[in-house]
């Protein structure tokens, strides 16, 4: 799977839906959200994950939207769930599935081939699944680059940060602070090291909207490619976080002008307000200007 083809999707916010819920469900592909999370692990109670697994498979067989990426969130490799989840993400053909508590490379080989055997199995091309990892305890962190390369069916390392607070003994909150705060940057360079993109934590508190505005922006910053939201309301201060202002874009056509008159002048660098301008630089800008354009 080429780069190009794990980054097909714009993925600046990533909705959790419970599948329980139909009426949850029903609004799913209207929100706006970049991808939609159609969860069968925590937010689904143990006694209607089957009743969950049949409302996904209704919903991605009649309402779903070719704008939306839309992902399955399978209880984990241990649970005695598991199967009939993976059989579910297959016969409902969702773009991937997320498979939670990642540890160790090893456990993505295994939902890897599982998921593979099963496509065989149902007769579909064997690796049309994605698979997104989500990374919610120390170990997990510490074994992020390898887990980032354990298959090229990998599209993203999500933070599962609520998990890791868990692990660590420490009180539920922001990912922005203490030891959170390194795993976030661990997860961007591994995931960047393998080629794949990395998905930020969520937000707890609904309600503090200039507190997820600061934690998204500085999530963009560190080179996170989107967050993960748990209501729809969220959805718009992320955007705004990952998409280009027009300031920024302005900006950005500015310098390619400032370095297109530079070649033509058979010049290989040169100087705009002070900052140098080189190859480097262009492709960043670049960057910029191609993610103001998907946003549209």
């Amino acid at each position: 799977m080429t780069t190009t083809e794990r980054r097909r999707h714009l993925r600046r916010s990533f909705l959790y839906v419970p599948g329980s819920e139909e009426r949850k469900l029903a609004k799913a592909p209207t929100l706006g959200a970049d991808a939609v999370i159609l969860d069968l692990e925590d937010s689904v109670a143990p006694e209607r994950k089957a009743e969950a697994r049949d409302r996904i498979l209704g919903l991605l067989r009649t309402q779903a939207h070719p704008a939306v990426e839309w992902l399955i969130r399978l209880n984990g490799l241990a649970s005695t769930h598991f199967g009939a989840d993976l059989a579910c993400g297959v016969a409902a053909r969702p773009d991937g599935v997320v498979i939670p508590k990642v540890e160790d490379p090893a456990m993505l080989r295994e939902a890897d081939a599982r998921l593979g055997a099963a496509e065989r199995e149902a007769g579909h091309p064997v690796g049309s699944l994605r698979l997104f990892a989500m990374i919610e305890s120390a170990r997990a962190v510490l074994n992020a680059q390898a887990i980032a390369a354990a298959t090229p069916r990998l599209q993203a390392l999500i933070l599962g940060h609520v998990g890791l607070l868990r692990d660590l003994g420490l009180t539920p909150g922001p990912a922005g602070q203490g030891t959170v705060q390194h795993a976030r940057c661990h997860l961007v360079l591994a995931a960047r090291a393998a080629g794949v993109d990395a998905v930020d934590a969520i937000y707890l508190n609904i309600q503090d909207h200039d507190g997820l505005r600061g934690e998204a922006i500085q999530a963009a910053g560190m080179g996170f490619v989107g967050k993960q939201v748990i209501h729809p309301g969220q959805i718009p201060l992320v955007h705004a976080a990952f998409t280009p202002s027009a300031e920024r874009v302005q900006r950005a056509e500015r310098i390619l002008e400032v370095w297109q008159t530079a070649q033509a002048e058979g010049k290989g660098v040169v100087a705009l307000d002070g900052m140098l301008i080189e190859p480097p630089v262009i492709a960043m800008e670049q960057l910029v200007l191609e993610r103001a354009r998907q946003s549209r």
